[in-house]
């Protein structure tokens, strides 16, 4: 039970007044004596002052929120403040079962409102929206996978690689929606949250190939999702060393 309800089930009974019924409480019960109804009170004041603080003080995890982020990228879902708020409060049903699914998608149901997110989503997504359409389209402009392939990858080192990812294991195996079940058929890892050694994998596997037919067979993963986080990684790393030259 959230605050708002706890607050609204108190001043029923504070009232006089079952809060599932509507019915009056009798007289001569333990609810209706004036020290009972001034503890309500004080209770119903404190939480009224713990939601207004929480109303001035929204604020979730940058991380998570730049997770949620890039799973809408991924899925090319429109990020606004609504989208957001329906995503982590749970009262929007998307269309993708990826998104559903996700671990996040209603987590903070019982902890904000709507009215005590929405200023907090429209001023983080003006300071760093833009910034991140920006960098999406520019790690679109690296055309590494779009040059005629190449692989130099032995045999040994592909059976090494797969044995590497397969060793990683599966974080995400309940309550899977049955879109992504279907996925999972063809793309094991399919929806699969990349982790730090997995990222520094293909980092090192895209240096010997662009082959996004042998990178998915070895990850396990949708060609889309490879070229979007490879395209990524290296423009991350030309940026990197862009600094440090300049430095």
């Amino acid at each position: 039970m959230d605050i708002i309800k706890t607050i609204e089930v108190l001043e029923a009974l504070a009232s006089g007044y079952s809060p599932t019924t509507g019915e009056m409480i009798d007289n001569d019960s333990v609810l209706n004596e004036r020290s009972v109804i001034r503890a309500m009170q004080i209770a119903i004041d404190q939480l009224k002052s713990n939601l207004h603080r929480l109303k001035s003080n929204a604020e979730l995890d940058e991380k998570e929120l730049k997770n949620v982020i890039e799973l809408f990228n991924e899925q090319s879902l429109s990020i606004t403040a609504n989208s957001l708020i329906g995503f982590f409060l749970g009262t929007r049903k998307f269309k993708s079962g990826s998104i559903i699914s996700n671990s996040l998608y209603g987590k903070y149901k019982d902890t904000y409102s709507k009215g005590q997110l929405i200023d907090f989503f429209n001023e983080y997504l003006s300071e760093n929206l833009s910034s991140d359409k920006k960098n999406n389209n520019l790690y679109q402009e690296v055309d590494f996978f779009r040059k005629e392939k190449f692989n130099t990858l032995s045999e040994n080192a592909i059976k090494q690689l797969k044995e590497r990812i397969i060793d990683l294991g599966i974080q995400k195996t309940e309550n899977l929606s049955e879109y992504v079940q279907n996925a999972r058929t063809q793309f094991p890892r399919a929806y699969e949250s990349w982790t730090d050694i997995e990222r520094e994998l293909l980092s090192k596997a895209i240096k010997y190939t662009n082959d996004l037919d042998l990178l998915s067979e070895c990850f396990q993963r949708g060609k889309g999702s490879i070229e979007s986080y490879g395209q990524r990684l290296i423009y991350e790393s030309q940026n990197l060393q862009h600094d440090k030259k300049q430095s």
